[in-house]
């Protein structure tokens, strides 16, 4: 039996599921149309955890991770050689996934940032004798395979403390993206256009604590701490799209869309992870 707060995750993901059929017989354009495509994979992933299964709903996180890595990967120009080094980065998602799967906390922390990347670093010196460009191939490899798998798989763990933490953290996102859209972030980034929002996520903070299991004030705290962070993470990832010409519009899968719907929770899933895991258990 659902309790009240698991019945809000439900209706939110029934009501972002409803967006498509709204679409489909009104013929209305949504603003942020691809956004909501992906803020419905996280709120179906917080759903199946709390109605189904956990290990049902990291496992779709992980094909997530998979989606954007492999997006990430196609726009990235390595060499033929680092194939190996890319199937090792691939692999280093269910390593990773299962490792959250049993709550092995110790073995998850340094899984990609150990582990993966040396596994990766040796699988890229495997395929063929070139040695020129092997440290642009591991770094770029190894770059992608943080961000995309690494920080996103913390939001899973999240899952497994509480799914409105989780929640919690991306309705804040949201709150935070949707400034950026109505201020026209995209076209020029600046700190003031993001942190707006941080009266809201404070709100958010406080008003979702007890129902994620905080105290207020660090709810509170939490709330403040995001805005900053979807800055800086989407400053950062706006610099790699430049460089790597994911510039165009419409945004299309496998062209930078996935890229760009995950941006604001890169800096955003680890930190408020890691705030939760120290302070709070």
């Amino acid at each position: 039996m659902l309790n009240d707060s698991s019945t809000i995750i439900v209706i939110i993901f029934l009501g972002l599921s409803a967006v498509p059929l709204l679409k489909y017989f009104t013929r209305l354009r949504f603003p942020m149309d691809t956004y909501v495509s992906y803020l419905w994979i996280y709120f179906l992933v917080f759903t199946i955890a709390e109605v189904k299964s956990f290990t049902l709903a990291i496992w779709i996180l992980a094909a997530l991770c998979f989606a954007a890595l492999r997006e990430y990967f196609s726009l990235v120009d390595i060499r033929l050689q680092d194939r190996w080094s890319i199937w090792g980065a691939y692999l280093a998602i269910p390593f990773m996934i299962y490792l959250i799967q049993i709550d092995w906390y110790g073995m998850f922390i340094i899984s990609i940032p150990v582990y993966a990347f040396l596994v990766t670093a040796f699988l890229a010196t495997i395929g063929g004798d070139e040695r020129k460009g092997i440290v642009f191939s591991i770094g770029a490899i190894y770059f992608g395979l943080f961000l995309f798998v690494y920080c996103i798989g913390h939001l899973g763990y999240l899952v497994r403390y509480s799914t409105w933490l989780a929640s919690m953290l991306v309705l804040n996102v949201v709150v935070c993206d949707v400034s950026a859209y109505m201020f026209g972030i995209r076209k020029k980034f600046t700190w003031r256009k993001t942190l707006a929002a941080t009266p809201i996520t404070v709100f958010i903070g406080w008003a979702l604590s007890d129902w994620a299991g905080l105290p207020p004030l660090h709810g509170i705290i939490l709330g403040a701490l995001i805005p900053p962070l979807v800055a800086a993470s989407r400053r950062t990832i706006a610099f790699m799209e430049s460089d790597l010409r994911i510039d165009s519009e419409p945004l299309h899968p496998g062209k930078g869309q996935i890229i760009d719907n995950m941006k604001s929770y890169l800096y955003v899933a680890p930190i408020m992870f890691h705030y939760v895991h120290y302070f709070l258990t």
